[in-house]
């Protein structure tokens, strides 16, 4: 039997009891259409999971009896994932794959080909990516989904960077994708704590700001000659990572 997955804030969780309002309990009450007693799971922004009950449905709220905190997922490597703001359904479908390979992070760049103007509208595409990105960790019952961040000028972005471990998608050259797991193998990834990909608009890096990833220490990798879109390139190169510092 199917236990449904809910977001509730981590200020709406007073164990034993937490409160599941807003779009979630409207999708509880009147979709699902949940009743006294019925098992479901919580999870909150922290990434910590309860199994509970569902005690009590009111117009506005559904209370839960948290009955045990679950095991969360061990994430070993915190992975940031930066990439130029694409189009809207490349970017939906960008977002809801990044929270299925549980990134902590979607940094948004703006770049000189980037084709998406974001004037007005920036704090409203991050509300939307963040319902999306709730919406796929619902559904592969993760307890995590990605900080998704305002977006940045690739200029802006790249100073003072935190993460151990810095790559970008280059379509100019760099090493390869296995060569660059072949490297990591090789150097062990014990201590690795954070990494960072970022990828380019759907018109590629003006050779100008490649070198100003490099100036920032951020390594160029490369597919090969095959030529991907934006969002697939982005994709491949994260689950690979994923899978080998996270799987």
């Amino acid at each position: 039997m199917t236990v449904h997955h809910f977001f509730v804030r981590k200020e709406a969780i007073q164990f034993p009891l937490a409160i599941i309002d807003g779009r979630e309990h409207h999708h509880l009450q009147r979709v699902l259409r949940l009743k006294k007693g019925e098992k479901v799971r919580i999870f909150n922004e922290k990434g910590e999971l309860f199994s509970g009950s569902v005690e009590k449905i009111e117009g506005d709220k559904t209370t839960v009896r948290l009955l045990s905190r679950l095991e969360s997922e061990n994430l070993k490597v915190a992975i940031t994932a930066a990439p130029a703001c694409l189009k809207t359904k490349m970017m939906d479908w960008l977002v809801q794959k990044m929270t299925e390979l549980r990134v902590m992070k979607i940094a948004p760049l703006l770049t000189k080909r980037t084709v998406v103007r974001l004037e007005g509208e920036g704090l409203g595409k991050v509300a939307r990516w963040r319902r999306l990105a709730i919406e796929a960790a619902k559904q592969v019952q993760s307890p995590f989904f990605p900080e998704i961040r305002p977006p940045l000028p690739l200029e802006t972005f790249v100073v003072g960077r935190p993460e151990k471990k810095k790559y970008y998608l280059s379509e100019r050259g760099g090493l390869l994708l296995r060569q660059v797991i072949q490297a990591e193998l090789a150097s062990g990834l014990e201590s690795l704590e954070s990494a960072i990909i970022c990828a380019g608009p759907e018109g590629g890096w003006e050779k100008e700001e490649e070198e100003l990833l490099q100036g920032h220490q951020f390594l160029p990798i490369s597919l090969g000659p095959r030529i991907f879109r934006a969002e697939t390139a982005l994709f491949t190169v994260v689950s690979v990572f994923a899978h080998l510092w996270n799987g």
